[in-house]
């Protein structure tokens, strides 16, 4: 009865997600996978997205200041993989309800940013008085530190009620993709409308093909990053924890490797990555 009981008790992971040091080996090889492809992509291709706004035009910098914010985000992000490593290696999880702190970032920080870039886009299309009223940087400034006393908040009480948040993280989610989503349709129908004057290829016509590529991308990244965890964590009671755990850690991947998409795009968008592609 003794070994029994000591077999589930080696055979059953945390429920912290940061905790690895009882994982299966290819459990911890797919999130190893997942930090350290973080670092080595994440964190070069932000810093150099932050580098561009900050060194731009005070115009440069009020246009794309969420964009600013969420590269600043994915980068504190990717401070948690080192104590990750540590945590596993030498401090034997010590750190792992801290670093817990981290994992709210992606979960309340980022899709709240990509929604503020989605609705800021719609507003420029569909209500350009709006968009014009509110143009300058201080409201920009105060809509992020909203958002960022959200996501704070959000990751402090992640640390101590993670079960009980990553039911309203689902509800998170589904109201900022159908957000998205109204913002990414009703900028499309606007394009297939073209106002007076707007010729194929003119200033407003290209400005709505614009923001509509951006919500779109944002749409997309929120769908494919977030989704297929909301429905691995739906699934973790018919399966088993070996199971759960193999397919949380390849959807985590996936959101991951989504985190780039975005600041990619934008550096395609300002013409950087011409030079590295050769055209």
């Amino acid at each position: 009865m003794n070994r029994s009981t000591e077999n589930e008790t080696i055979s059953q992971p945390t429920t912290d997600w940061v905790n690895i040091n009882n994982w299966w080996p290819e459990v911890t090889w797919i999130y190893f996978f997942a930090f350290v492809s973080n670092v080595l992509v994440g964190l070069p291709i932000n810093v150099w997205v932050l580098w561009l706004i900050v060194r731009g035009l005070e115009v440069v910098l009020a246009s794309e200041i969420f964009t600013l914010n969420l590269a600043a985000l994915e980068l504190i992000y990717c401070l948690q993989v080192p104590l990750i490593l540590l945590n596993y290696l030498v401090l034997n999880s010590i750190l792992s309800k801290p670093l817990s702190f981290f994992y709210g970032l992606i979960i309340f920080g980022r899709p709240l940013f990509q929604c503020c870039v989605c609705v800021e886009r719609y507003l420029a299309v569909l209500h350009p008085l709006t968009f014009l009223r509110y143009r300058p940087l201080r409201y920009r400034v105060g809509c992020s530190a909203l958002v960022w006393m959200i996501t704070f908040g959000g990751c402090s009480a992640y640390v101590f009620l993670q079960h009980l948040l990553n039911y309203a993280f689902g509800v998170l989610i589904i109201l900022l993709l159908s957000v998205m989503s109204f913002c990414c349709l009703a900028v499309l129908r606007a394009l297939r409308s073209p106002g007076p004057g707007e010729g194929e290829g003119q200033g407003p016509h290209l400005a709505k093909k614009r923001a509509f590529r951006i919500i779109t991308v944002n749409l997309v990244i929120t769908l494919a990053a977030y989704l297929p965890l909301i429905v691995a964590s739906s699934l973790h009671s018919q399966i088993s924890d070996r199971s759960f755990y193999t397919v949380d850690g390849t959807c985590y991947s996936i959101s991951v490797f989504c985190s780039f998409v975005q600041p990619l795009h934008f550096l395609s968008r300002a013409g950087k990555l011409q030079c590295i592609m050769g055209h």
